[in-house]
């Protein structure tokens, strides 16, 4: 599972519980996954033992990143010794700088490898590795994507081999006998192994600097390899830590009464996430985690609108406003020729793969990107904001007039935010609703006419509270065509876009009936709904949750808001990320961590409970 990550826009790499890197994505986050395997390994020369530094070996592994950078970082004690290492991604060139401190006896003679087997673009083969002796370098490439890898102190041996055809298993096995005896150029199935030859220094560590420059094409990793070389080894994890301390300097969280060091370290991890897995072409991919590509051929790495909206409402709260203007940018990029938005997105723009039938669509995902739009622009006022955004919005605003259907007035059936079912569902009507009002504003600040969009939107929600409210269950009904009266958490959220005024006694009943519901009484946190079976039985997910704890908030229940708020820090993952949900038995993480919804979700509500201290206005 992911544990640690970091990134500069074009690369993202993430990190697991055992300090081995699991992904490597380039040129945007999410796309591509370039990385198989990446281990590193420990020879003692006089005992001639041997071990990979991973979980079940002689290592016992600690990660303790820095909490003024959030640098991420592994320590490995064992076998007499203790190595750091920490990983740096240089903000400004596509640079990895992997920094291992190793502290042994004095004399020690010890051998250091490295053992590199990427997937170039997301395939195995056709991919060449080769040692260049004059550059000492190791150079991975397929087409248009290279790897370059080199160190300071350079390395001692370089090998390369293959894996996985004929019965290989990869060229870390030369490594194991403490001595690299393969060839220098390998192709198909290429990977590589480099040796570092170390003495102890006691109480003096003994530092190996790691590098690995990505490129287009070779000319771009030389010149970054002669760049580093030309000048002090240690000056890029020196700026790139530099740089990550001031960042975090310049996006605290306010002080946040009646909560600890917990939640102001989850909420600096959570501004990090949304920073890193955004690309600079404004792509944010909902979680950078690959693991279910094995399980279900697919993974969570694209672009979805909706997920991507309200991110990027987060990051103009957290001040990543450059951020949510490039993800708006995007989605005029992406936007069909009739305003709206298919299912979801690859990070480069290309339309992702959906099992929904066409058009492919969730009506839901067009209105969350215009409500991003207005709230981008209220932060700050800046009218050309609205300029810039106004044609993608409009466009939208048009379909989701005409995307209605007659007999109620409420939007066509389409699949609803959990992407299982279609009908006409509260929630997604709600965000219509709110993205026509919002338009409307939009249009009123431009000297437009934005009538039409704000009579339909009251129309709408008029018709919404007709069809949805259940007068004998005194709840709202998940969907209708096909009538659905299951409890669904996704009414908390249309709530909080204003489907009812917080006074208005049905809300309070609505958020009464679904905490009573939807609460797990074991582990605590909220289901989605009656009877899910994604990863589990009504599993707790970590956005429900905040959606309750918000709406507690809203009906002047503070104390609820903040002990749901403890909840969820109490269930982050030791390395303060959050999962998608919760296993409803015992609590462990299920599903895709990081999900980056669940982060920004955590802002949103956290910056809200600040808020409502000072008095603050807390409606969207």
């Amino acid at each position: 599972m992911i544990t640690q990550l970091t990134g500069n826009g074009r690369i993202l790499l993430t990190i697991n519980e055992g300090g081995e890197w699991t992904d490597l994505f380039y040129p945007y986050p999410g796309e591509f996954q370039h990385l198989r395997e990446a281990r590193i390994g420990l020879f003692d020369v006089a005992d001639r033992t041997f071990a990979w530094l991973r979980p079940g070996g002689p290592f016992e592994i600690a990660q303790v990143p820095d909490t003024s950078t959030s640098v991420p970082e592994t320590v490995y004690e064992g076998m007499r010794l203790r190595i750091r290492s920490q990983e740096h991604v240089h903000p400004n060139h596509d640079l990895i700088v992997r920094v291992f401190r190793v502290r042994a006896e004095a004399g020690r003679k010890l051998r250091l490898f490295a053992y590199s087997s990427f997937k170039i673009e997301e395939s195995l083969y056709q991919e060449t590795a080769y040692v260049d002796p004059e550059m000492q370098s190791v150079v991975h490439y397929k087409r248009n994507y290279y790897f370059e890898l080199f160190s300071e102190p350079n390395f001692a041996r370089a090998v390369c081999g293959q894996h996985t055809l004929y019965g290989l298993r990869g060229t870390y096995v030369d490594a194991e006998d403490g001595v690299l005896e393969g060839g220098t150029i390998s192709h198909g199935t290429a990977d590589s192994a480099i040796q570092w030859d170390l003495e102890g220094a006691g109480d003096t560590e003994v530092t190996v600097r790691f590098y690995v420059a990505v490129g287009r094409n070779i000319e771009a990793t030389r010149r970054l390899r002669e760049y580093v070389r030309s000048g002090d080894p240690t000056r890029f994890e020196r700026e790139a830590s530099a740089f990550w301390s001031t960042w975090l300097a310049r996006h605290p969280p306010q002080a946040t009464p009646g909560l600890g060091e917990k939640a102001r370290r989850l909420y600096q991890t959570s501004v990090l996430v949304l920073r890193h897995v955004a690309g600079e072409n404004g792509s944010i991919i909902a979680s950078p985690d690959t693991r279910s590509l094995v399980i279900g051929g697919d993974t969570y790495n694209y672009c979805w609108w909706r997920d991507g909206g309200y991110i990027a409402k987060a990051m103009d709260e957290a001040g990543l406003y450059e951020n949510a203007d490039r993800f708006l940018r995007f989605a005029a990029q992406c936007q069909r020729p009739d305003g709206s938005f298919v299912h979801r997105h690859f990070p480069d723009g290309t339309i992702g793969s959906t099992w929904h039938p066409p058009p492919f669509l969730q009506v839901d995902q067009v209105g969350t990107v215009i409500a991003a739009t207005w709230h981008h622009f209220k932060l700050r006022a800046d009218m050309d904001v609205l300029l810039t955004f106004w044609p993608m919005v409009k466009n939208a605003s048009e379909f989701l007039l005409t995307f209605r259907d007659l007999l109620t007035g409420l939007p066509r059936p389409s699949y609803d935010l959990w992407e299982e079912r279609e009908g006409i569902h509260t929630y997604s009507t709600a965000v219509v609703v709110h993205a026509l009002e919002r338009t409307a504003r939009i249009a009123l600040e431009l000297g437009k006419d934005g009538r039409r969009f704000r009579e339909t939107s009251e129309a709408m929600r008029e018709a919404a509270l007709a069809h949805f409210w259940d007068e004998g269950r005194q709840q709202f009904i998940r969907s209708i065509h096909p009538r659905d009266e299951r409890i669904d958490a996704s009414v908390l959220l249309a709530l909080k876009l204003g489907l009812l005024e917080w006074s208005d006694p049905r809300a309070r009943k609505s958020v009464d009936g679904i905490e009573a519901r939807l609460w797990n009484s074991k582990i605590g946190g909220v289901a989605r709904f009656e009877g899910d079976t994604y990863y589990g039985y009504e599993n707790p997910w970590i956005i429900c949750s905040l959606w309750l704890a918000e709406a507690r908030l809203m009906l002047g229940e503070r104390d609820r808001c903040r002990q749901i708020l403890e909840w969820v820090v109490d269930h982050a993952e030791p390395g303060y990320l959050l999962a998608e949900q919760l296993d409803a038995q015992s609590g462990a993480s299920r599903s895709a961590t990081p999900l980056v919804w669940s982060h920004s979700t955590y802002v949103d509500v956290l910056h809200k409970y600040q808020r409502s201290f000072r008095g603050e206005d807390l409606a969207e």
